[in-house]
């Protein structure tokens, strides 16, 4: 049994796969932005978790901490992508928009490694959900802003993964293009499936030697830089 945290786990990818820990056995803390109509369960108990709030973050990382002591395994899920980010370029699209989606999908993996960290196990493994649409190899302009979040997420990922060293493993991993809100019109597979995979990375069933692969998929497979 692992005791993960998942953040972003309103709806889904994040949803789909705090419940399937659960029910493979593992405990799970789920992070919301919105506390709303979520009843806690004996290996699942939410928590209010907006990334653009620092304190909240903090705060949440202490109670989990009273709840279920050191953690095994944390997946930060949460992201945005904006409707105004799938109609423009960054020549025309809101400076504020594009803010914000940097703020939420790359600033936030820092707030949540930052607050997390000290309560991870020695050993233990961070993935953060970055994009496809981070790589330079991915020359394509859809969802620009989106892009650049991921870009920057990436590169956060590799910094925080050389600056912890060997104490956790440290991860981008690439969710597949999920059926889900921000993704069903590149859609290829479900959430489920995606979840399965993540899954299978936490329990170890899929090998990863995370000193040499730090970008990968829900499979495993080294992405592209």
């Amino acid at each position: 049994m692992n005791i993960v945290v998942v953040v972003g786990a309103g709806r889904g990818l994040g949803a789909v796969l705090s419940k399937m820990l659960v029910q493979k056995g593992h405990k799970v803390a789920a992070g919301l932005r919105t506390m709303e109509g979520q009843e806690n369960s004996e290996n699942l108990v939410y928590f209010p978790m907006d990334v653009t709030r620092e304190q909240e973050i903090k705060d949440a990382a202490e109670s989990v901490k009273k709840w279920m002591g050191n953690v095994d395994v944390i997946v930060n899920v949460a992201g945005v992508l904006l409707p105004s980010d799938r109609t423009n370029t960054l020549l025309t699209e809101k400076l504020e928009d594009v803010r914000q989606q940097i703020e939420v999908n790359a600033l936030g993996i820092i707030t949540v490694f930052r607050e997390f960290l000290p309560i991870i196990k020695e050993g233990g493994l961070f993935l953060a959900v970055t994009s496809e649409g981070g790589s330079f190899a991915n020359s394509g302009a859809l969802f620009p802003a989106y892009g650049v979040s991921k870009t920057t997420a990436n590169k956060i990922v590799q910094i925080l993964r050389t600056t912890v060293e060997d104490k956790v493993e440290v991860a981008a991993v690439h969710p597949g293009r999920m059926n889900t809100d921000m993704g069903r019109t590149t859609a290829q597979i479900e959430p489920e499936e995606a979840a399965e995979g993540f899954c299978d990375l936490i329990e170890g069933k899929i090998k990863v030697n995370y000193k040499e692969q730090w970008f990968i998929d829900y499979l495993g497979k080294t992405m592209p830089l």
